[in-house]
């Protein structure tokens, strides 16, 4: 047949015995999923059951682009998914360039199965794959790992996907770096370390085959008008193309929204600011491939004293929060630990949350300085921080403890410390303030793959004014932005979840979900239908991205996930933000769980997809899967330990 806007191919490397074949990509799955992170789960879902443990030979390791990556739509987004050590899904998106290059190269999905017994890396060039040894590598940062590739290869132009220290070491939740400073798959590359998978370059020279080009031209020319900075709707768009995302450092502090010491307050004097990070820091914007806002990444450089050399792209927006988090007041700190970060894969959220926990336990008595190498481990001290940091990349001392994620590590430790271990699904909390934004607190709770806030981006609903006259929503949007009420949030995350889904499946950045096109979807539709040639209508789009997220859910249930593990830590639930008089959730999370499991058709007491729901999803092959293994049989809440 004959493919546009998907390559139709899909790559598979076997590390055990170097085997490299490829085979079509199946037409109903892109078809039923799309792509990217769609494709992603329906390939894990048939291919790793159960049966199979995290760091088992058979589990898997996903790299996927959509049909609409390699044009400008895509922005070099790929998703990267396994079974997280968790054993929920391990699932992030990445910008750049390497998933474009994957698709110029012929490639929708790489799948990579079993374990080297030494360290190898991949090369991609077109059809030309194979595997060589990564001796040499192991053991280098992710930057010295891109420097040493493109000059052992000689290609111009091309992008390495690779592990650092923190992956080698089987930290819980390192990531893969994409081009340097993407990076994406929390928990992908503790995986990607266990397969001695030192490394990924592609480089391709084909190109996207697209069905209707005039249509897909004109499609393009009216989605890139809606980031025109003069006429946007969205107050976010003009300010964050220059500021990018330390731009919300005061705001969230204003409104109570910071986790100032281990989420303990929610306001933080003094707080670094954007106008100091742009004077003294930036150099320059950059963006992705095709990315149409100017400046939604910057380069840095510290120019002087402290840490003088250091330079990077800012592309974990957020990473400045380690700020208040860790009660520190240096960019210079914070860009060091962004630094550290990326040349680790180690990920941002779990070094800053499990070092806050560790400060918190150490300021209550909880620790002491036998547990911490004799590091007097405080709120505000700088230099700890940074140094406990580069122990859990080296899990060395306590930073072994903290390696294996807060969670675990208030396991280990007990004493009451399970208290202040802000985690979900035990990964890590990330940046957003669930008691101050009630969709917030129900989006990160019922995310199948723990935090993560581009399931269901912008973490606000879309203000009433913007709503185009006669548009319905299937969410009362008067009632939705009442964000410290619980009223509608039940829809507005589910539609949330859904439509977010098809963009992340498209891809296309999260971030483009501006404006209109966050709330109708019609554009999207267009460009998917002119690329691809499909003909499917706006309810059908839709089901889309309601199919994928359903089977997310039957993926982890099937690891033994219930209602009772779709929640946020109980400082949420019960302490309030005492700065700004903000009530802790307290039962208004059930409540808000109640309507969406409602709307879902899922079960409300295990949170477990009817089977009416899945049937009518066209996944019959779920429903076979549950029955078989008895999924439906047990009525009790249960819950994953």
């Amino acid at each position: 047949m004959t493919w546009h806007g998907w390559a139709g191919r899909v790559l598979r490397v076997d590390l055990a015995t170097g085997r490299i074949s490829t085979e079509e990509l199946s037409y109903q799955k892109a078809r039923d999923f799309i792509g990217c992170r769609g494709l992603n789960v329906a390939y894990l879902y048939d291919e790793v059951g159960p049966e199979v443990g995290p760091f088992d030979q058979g589990n898997k390791l996903i790299f996927g682009a959509g049909p609409l990556e390699g044009t400008p739509i895509g922005m070099g987004r790929v998703s990267v998914l396994t079974k997280h050590p968790n054993r929920f899904l391990g699932e992030g998106g990445a910008g750049g360039h390497w998933s474009a290059e994957l698709k110029f190269a012929g490639y929708d999905l790489l799948i990579v199965e079993n374990k080297a017994e030494r360290p190898v890396w991949l090369l991609i060039v077109d059809d030309k794959v194979e595997l060589r040894d990564a001796s040499h590598l192991w053991g280098r940062d992710t930057k010295e790992k891109h420097a040493i590739i493109r000059e052992e290869t000689g290609i111009a132009g091309i992008h390495v996907a690779s592990v650092g220290m923190a992956g080698e070491n089987k930290v819980a939740n390192a990531k893969v770096q994409f081009t340097l400073d993407h990076s994406g798959g929390k928990g992908c590359g503790t995986i990607m370390g266990d397969k001695k998978l030192a490394a990924v370059a592609v480089k391709g020279s084909g190109m996207v085959s697209v069905a209707h080009g005039d249509r897909f031209l004109a499609a393009y020319r009216n989605f890139h008008k809606t980031f025109d900075l003069n006429t946007t709707r969205d107050a976010f768009v003009p300010s964050w193309s220059f500021n990018s995302a330390n731009m919300l450092l005061e705001l969230f502090n204003e409104n109570g929204w910071v986790h100032a010491h281990n989420a303990q307050m929610g306001l933080f004097e003094p707080m670094l600011n954007d106008v100091e990070y742009m004077d003294k820091y930036v150099v320059r914007p950059e963006s992705s491939f095709c990315c149409p806002l100017p400046a939604c990444g910057r380069r840095y450089e510290i120019k002087e004293g402290l840490f003088a050399g250091i330079a990077g792209d800012e592309r974990e927006v957020g990473f400045a929060q380690a700020a208040p988090i860790v009660g520190i007041h240096s960019y210079p700190h914070v860009i060091k630990f962004r630094d550290m970060c990326n040349r680790a894969g180690l990920d941002e959220d779990q070094a800053m949350y499990s070092i806050a926990w560790a400060m918190e336990c150490y300021e209550r008595g909880i620790i002491n300085r036998s547990d911490t190498d004799g590091m007097e481990l405080r709120f505000g001290d700088a230099d700890a921080f940074l140094t406990m940091v580069d122990k859990i990349i080296h899990r060395e001392g306590f930073g072994d403890i903290l390696a294996l994620g807060v969670a675990e590590a208030a396991k280990r430790i007990g004493k009451g410390s399970e208290r202040f271990a802000l985690s979900i699904k035990g990964k890590e909390l990330e940046r957003m303030p669930q008691r101050n934004g009630y969709q917030m607190a129900l989006g990160l709770a019922v995310s199948e793959g723990g935090p993560d806030h581009t399931r269901w981006y912008p973490p606000y609903p879309p203000n009433p004014k913007t709503i185009p006259e006669g548009m319905d929503l299937p969410f009362d949007p008067f009632k939705a932005f009442q964000t410290r009420s619980p009223d509608d949030k039940g829809r507005l995350v589910r539609w949330l979840y859904d439509s977010r889904a098809i963009v992340e499946s498209l891809p296309s950045c999260v971030y483009m979900i501006r404006a209109l096109l966050g709330i109708d979807f019609r554009p999207w539709l267009e460009l998917f239908n002119s690329c691809t040639g499909e003909n499917g209508d706006l309810d059908d789009f839709i089901r889309k991205g309601t199919r994928i997220v359903n089977l997310e859910r039957a993926y982890i249930v099937r690891e033994g996930f219930r209602r009772k593990d779709d929640t946020i830590p109980r400082r949420m639930l019960e302490e309030p933000v005492k700065e700004h008089n903000i009530p802790p959730i307290g039962d208004n999370l059930e409540l808000m769980k109640d309507d969406y499991y409602q709307v879902r058709g899922w079960d409300n007491a295990t949170a477990i997809p009817k089977e009416e729901t899945l049937r009518g999803l066209g996944l019959s092959n779920v429903v076979e899967d549950f029955k078989r293994r008895g999924i439906w049989e047990t009525t009790e809440e249960g819950g994953h330990e």
